[in-house]
């Protein structure tokens, strides 16, 4: 499938931002894998056989799209075409991902309560492995770091450009994974920083993947250990380190930098936490939204919690406990930044971005918001991506 072909497609998906994962829709569920994916018409073509998302269900129909790629790699090997291998194996990978999606969480998770079955299991370690045979054509293929503090460790790729030595120090991205996609889907983001000569490190985030730390405020430390990883490298010049994230990764990325003064310039997609509490209708809406998508079980069979409808006392707790506003950290946010979202955000309302637009300094802060798009604004991430590791490159070498 060509490029045309793919924006023809994502040009034509219905404007839906939920959580339905048997509808193919803007802002919806698959936006996660958009990106990752250089032919949509499997993912098209097996979600319209989906039976259901439990395991027994869900993991087998991903995994045979991913096998027939893993067999499209190993005949591309076959005739020695490497790139056409790589491709193969990251087309394998992202649909791994889907197979394995949303595990695995750590313990604390407010989303996936429950630990992995034996086939999401299986589903996560093709996944890996599928990444670890496409990084094997790369020429600099990334480094993987294990950043511990105390009892936690954060997992890590970290990527450099060439060129980049102790004689030639480079500035850096730290790139913040979100809640239910991991460093191995987060690729393209390190490319994207690589193409403008930065070095990225990418982690997987508190409560998920090969990270032990858990989804806590206070797991900001993992983050700060992570700048301390990048500061110390002889290849990275410390005082010119940024911060990229997506959806929970954005929250993160407000947080890192609202408390450690070394991100000198960020961008949040989707940002949320930063203390917009909304209106009455908002917050009902994001209610619903939760109670939704609840409805749809992403675990083995017969092992679906016990689950109660979200109230607005405990939406007002959880806010509370991530608002950098009511934390009294948005008046640290004094760096450049550049926000960007679809206007038709059903997990974080879009007055997040317009009150971070609407605090610290005169200057320095830019925004940009796509009225036809959802949550992260996937269909618009062909333009949003190289202009916004433009500007993150142009930020942090003026």
């Amino acid at each position: 499938m060509g490029q045309q072909d793919k924006a023809a497609i994502l040009a034509s998906l219905p404007v839906r931002p939920d959580e339905d994962p048997f509808i193919v829709a803007t802002g919806g569920f698959y936006r996660r894998w958009f990106n990752l994916l250089d032919d949509l018409q499997p993912l098209l073509d097996t979600v319209k056989k989906l039976e259901g998302t439990e395991d027994e269900m869900w993991v087998p129909a991903w995994s045979a799209v991913a096998q027939r790629f893993e067999k499209e790699a190993g005949d591309a090997l076959s005739r020695n075409d490497k790139p056409a291998a790589r491709r193969a194996f990251l087309e394998a990978k992202t649909y791994y991902s889907l197979a394995r999606f949303p595990a695995p969480y750590r313990s604390g998770s407010p989303i996936c309560p429950a630990d992995m079955g034996p086939l999401k299991t299986q589903a996560y370690e093709n996944y890996l492995r599928c990444f670890s045979r496409a990084a094997e054509f790369l020429e600099n293929p990334p480094q993987t770091l294990r950043i511990a503090r105390g009892e936690y460790e954060a997992s890590g790729h970290l990527r450099l450009p060439k060129g980049a030595s102790a004689g030639n120090r480079v500035p850096a991205v730290l790139v913040m994974c979100g809640g239910d996609m991991y460093k191995e889907d987060r690729e393209k983001y390190a490319e994207g920083a690589l193409k403008e000569g930065l070095a990225a490190l990418v982690v997987d985030a508190p409560g998920t993947g090969q990270t032990t730390f858990p989804h806590a405020p206070e797991s900001v430390v993992a983050w700060q250990s992570a700048l301390d990883e990048l500061a110390e490298r002889p290849e990275i010049d410390g005082s010119r380190l940024g911060a990229f994230g997506v959806s929970r990764g954005g929250l993160w990325v407000m947080r890192l930098a609202a408390t450690d003064q070394r991100i000198k310039a960020l961008i949040s997609v989707a940002p949320g936490g930063v203390g917009y509490w909304g209106t009455a209708e908002e917050r009902a809406d994001l209610r619903k939204h939760v109670d939704e998508r609840a409805k749809f079980w992403f675990g083995p069979k017969a092992t679906r919690p016990a689950r109660t409808p979200l109230t607005e006392d405990d939406q007002r707790k959880e806010f509370l406990r991530w608002s950098l506003k009511d934390n009294g950290l948005l008046q640290n946010l004094t760096m450049p930044m550049l926000l960007i979202n679809g206007k038709q955000d059903h997990l974080t309302p879009i007055g997040n971005l317009y009150l971070a637009l609407e605090s610290g300094p005169a200057t320095g802060r830019l925004a940009r918001v796509y009225p036809d798009d959802g949550h992260i604004a996937a269909k618009n991430e062909r333009e949003w991506g190289p202009a916004a590791w433009k500007w993150l490159r142009e930020t942090l070498t003026s």
